[in-house]
């Protein structure tokens, strides 16, 4: 067969195969339109993963992907995906914070707190100045977040915008998370410090006693002194 005679059947396969490309792309994004109208993430995830194969040009299916693996815990995968879009400069501040969560659940706190400080200067909320105090209370870094918890509490007696603030606990009862007064938080953060890192019982009743005033229905310090009395009865 002679050169004249391959380039027409080249350009037939050619344009086949860029047919065939659109024909699987416009599938998977309808089945991620159906997946997202039905709340299934497994399939949805699927149908990205689909998509990005086929067109890794388009940022908002990379960002959302990202959101799903970091919402079902799988943060590397979630930060692969992340950083592209970061790296863009189309990452918008809640891709930030999870990024920041992200980086904090896998270790990385040095990275965290990058995004952290850069989200606290962004938009002045008090919120991501408690996450600094959880990475210190994860850390281990007792100075600093004895700093860090203090200045928190001053703030908030001084400052009633930053007393309203609420910030995401842990919920074991209700399960799933607890939105509760900042203050109320940090008193039971210091509370479950001094109760895990120093063994300093009466201290760390006294705070958890103290986060509950703040906010009656704060279900972790609630369930941190009934599992505390238990283990007291026990040893009697």
């Amino acid at each position: 067969m002679t050169k004249k005679l391959l380039f027409p059947y080249l350009f037939i396969f050619i344009v086949l195969g860029c047919n065939q490309n659109k024909s699987q792309l416009t599938n998977a994004i309808d089945l991620y339109g159906q997946a997202i109208l039905n709340n299934d993430a497994t399939t949805a995830k699927m149908a990205l993963n689909q998509i990005i194969l086929l067109d890794t040009l388009e940022l908002r299916y990379q960002d959302s992907l990202s959101r799903i693996y970091m919402k079902s815990g799988n943060f590397e995968a979630g930060l692969k995906y992340a950083e592209i879009v970061y790296a863009s400069g189309k990452a918008d501040g809640q891709l930030k914070e999870n990024m920041a969560l992200a980086y904090q659940q896998i270790g990385e706190t040095e990275k965290a707190e990058e995004f952290i400080n850069s989200l606290l200067q962004t938009t002045k909320d008090y919120k991501y100045l408690f996450q600094k105090i959880v990475i210190q209370y994860e850390n281990g870094n007792q100075p600093l977040f004895d700093s860090l918890s203090n200045k928190v509490l001053e703030l908030t007696d001084k400052d009633s915008l930053v007393a309203k603030t609420m910030v995401p606990m842990p919920g074991p009862v209700s399960g799933g998370n607890q939105l509760v007064p900042i203050k109320a938080a940090t008193l039971f953060l210091i509370g479950n410090n001094a109760l895990e890192r120093k063994q300093d019982v009466s201290t760390a009743v006294r705070y958890l006693q103290k986060s509950i005033e703040e906010f009656d229905q704060f279900e972790m310090p609630r369930y941190v002194l009934m599992e505390l009395e238990k283990m007291m009865s026990g040893r009697r």
